[in-house]
């Protein structure tokens, strides 16, 4: 019996998923928080990072000092508000009972 074929993502009948807005707005400040810091650890090593362009300048410019100001503990207020992978929780393992062996 023959395997089935997996959908390729040129084919038509693969739908391109748009994320939802909150979860763009985590990747694409997770994205620039991490240039900006590549940037620093540049500058410390002597070298010059590239010039951000276009959006990229609002993003490292002035979300990332924002980020940075805040205080830890509001930043993860509103990290836990918003939807995404950060909000998986483990589940409650069960009571023992009785002895382990």
């Amino acid at each position: 019996m023959s395997q089935p074929t997996p959908v390729s993502p040129t084919s038509p009948s693969a739908k391109p998923t748009r994320p939802s807005f909150t979860r763009w707005v985590r990747s694409t400040s997770e994205h620039h928080l991490l240039v900006v810091a590549q940037a620093k650890v540049a500058r410390r090593n002597g070298l010059v990072p590239p010039k951000p362009t276009g959006v990229d300048v609002f993003w490292q410019k002035v979300y990332a000092p924002v980020f940075y100001a805040l205080p830890y503990a509001l930043r993860a207020k509103v990290a836990n508000a918003m939807p995404g992978s950060h909000r998986q929780t483990w589940h409650t393992p069960p009571k023992a009972k009785g002895p382990a062996v």
